[in-house]
């Protein structure tokens, strides 16, 4: 009875960009009369929603990406009135539940599932060329049945793909720490000196079993990620070379998923800080070196990448 085709993709690895289509079972002629206002968007018979979970983690996202309604610093209480006055989801929850709710944006963005548009299509084929993972779901006499078909596949689907970043998350963790605990070795205690993080007091494992972990968690919400940097910051107050910091910080902004080469790099600079911290420019040195070889072989195999590109033109 529940139509549901995986037409393309990985259901073990989903993309994030979903394409949900259905095909409605209609004389043509007959969809003109209609006044549904979503028939415009039927054409050849399919009917066609699309979601971006990659890019849009929040109700807000979609509004602010779809409709261009702008972050002022009066957003979150823009969107509180446009909610308040949607008498549909008022009427289907509690409305005093649902205005406590609006009080901390966080908890709304949580109530509300981030849509998928209606986007035209004119082929099976076309539909199928998109990026991402396609859904196909079934035939429909009655439009308005397959908008809601339609549109509740992407809400199970930014479900599972948010569990799946979670799980990503927690094994890019892990795997961190993992590598850590492989390379712990014990080091030597040195007097407090409060100008700089003092490595008695943990500063490495600090770095990489406190704030690193937090900034991965975060990465993928600025105010957040802001936050657990500004946090690391402050920690770091004290430490001579920023650039380190910064590097830190990019590793985990700039990588969708950590790697191998990322893992390291992030262990060479929670090395290297805490060698600065207690004085072992030997150690410090010796993790400067490393970094600029694992920095410089990543730049050569892009180079090399970016020539075979070229030579191919």
């Amino acid at each position: 009875m529940l139509h549901l085709e995986y037409k393309k993709g990985n259901p073990n690895q989903l993309d994030g960009r979903v394409t949900v289509y259905a095909k409605i079972d209609a004389d043509p002629s007959d969809l003109i009369g209609m006044k549904n206002p979503i028939v415009d968007m039927v054409h050849n018979s399919l009917l066609v929603a699309q979601g971006n979970y990659r890019e849009q983690f929040s109700f807000k996202d979609f509004l602010k990406s779809e409709i261009g309604l702008s972050d002022d610093g009066n957003l979150d209480e823009r969107l509180a009135d446009m909610i308040d006055r949607m008498g549909g989801i008022e009427s289907a929850l509690d409305p005093q539940k649902l205005k406590d709710r609006l009080e901390n944006m966080g908890d709304f963005e949580e109530l509300i599932p981030t849509p998928a548009r209606i986007v035209p299509f004119h082929s099976e084929a076309e539909i199928l060329n998109q990026e991402g993972d396609v859904f196909f779901v079934g035939t429909f006499k009655n439009i308005s049945n397959a908008v809601l078909s339609i549109n509740a596949v992407p809400i199970v689907y930014q479900a599972r793909f948010r569990e799946q970043e979670m799980q990503q998350v927690r094994n890019e963790i892990e795997s961190l720490i993992s590598q850590i605990e492989q390379t712990d070795v014990p080091m030597p205690k040195v007097e407090m000196n409060t100008e700089k993080p003092a490595d008695e007091l943990g500063t490495e494992a600090r770095i990489m079993k406190e704030f690193i972990p937090n900034m991965i968690y975060s990465r993928k919400e600025k105010v957040q990620f802001d936050e657990s940097v500004m946090q690391l910051r402050v920690f770091l107050r004290g430490y001579r070379f920023k650039d380190d910091v910064d590097s830190i910080v990019s590793l985990i902004a700039d990588n969708e998923h950590l790697g191998e080469r990322e893992n390291k790099l992030l262990e060479l600079y929670a090395k290297k800080i805490a060698a600065v911290s207690r004085e072992d420019f030997s150690t410090a040195d010796k993790c400067s070196t490393s970094i600029q070889q694992l920095v410089g072989t990543s730049r050569g195999a892009s180079e090399n990448r970016n020539e075979s590109d070229g030579a191919g033109d």
